[in-house]
């Protein structure tokens, strides 16, 4: 019998498919803003006085802003919301994994080498992987986060048809 889990929709599928090009838009926004601001109020002089020491170090950190902001926040998106609407299936004999978008990932319970919490969590929440022996040269892996409804139940029927013992940091 299979058992079905999956992740919730918090945001809309929009913005879950569009969240970095809409980022990334509105950062290069602000910076145009500023580029604007400083050609029409820029006093253009040649030689180096105060105001022009001012306006590079404005023109670097409004620069450095706008690249490093959506960057930023796309990083935080993704470990929060990128699994959203992603579907994990535990059928008879294998882990199924349907993302949002329709892409699928199987691994079969036999070659699951490791059930494992990462030990290091940047951006939370915190992320289990499991790693699969495809073949003596292949490796792959997936990773299921804290956010899956029913997830200590999903780790432990995982752990009981593949047989390993999960491994959790301290």
């Amino acid at each position: 019998m299979n058992e079905v889990f999956s992740y919730p929709m918090t945001q809309s599928e929009l913005l879950l498919n569009h969240y970095a090009t809409i980022s990334w838009t509105l950062g290069m926004l602000a910076l145009g803003t500023v580029w604007g601001i400083f050609f029409r109020y820029g006093n253009f002089k040649y030689g180096i006085d105060l105001g022009c020491l001012f306006k590079t170090a404005l023109i670097i950190i409004s620069t450095t802003l706008a690249l490093g902001l959506p960057l930023m926040y796309n990083t935080k998106f993704f470990a929060q919301h990128g699994h959203e609407g992603d579907k994990l299936t535990l059928s008879n004999d294998a882990l199924l994994y349907e993302s949002r978008q329709g892409k699928q990932k199987t691994i079969k319970y036999a070659e699951i080498q490791r059930i494992y919490k990462e030990p290091v969590t940047f951006n939370p929440p915190k992320t289990y992987y499991i790693v699969a022996l495809v073949d003596s040269l292949r490796v792959d892996s997936l990773g299921v986060k804290e956010t899956l409804p029913n997830f200590d139940q999903f780790l432990q029927k995982l752990s009981e048809k593949s047989n390993r013992k999960i491994e959790r940091a301290l």
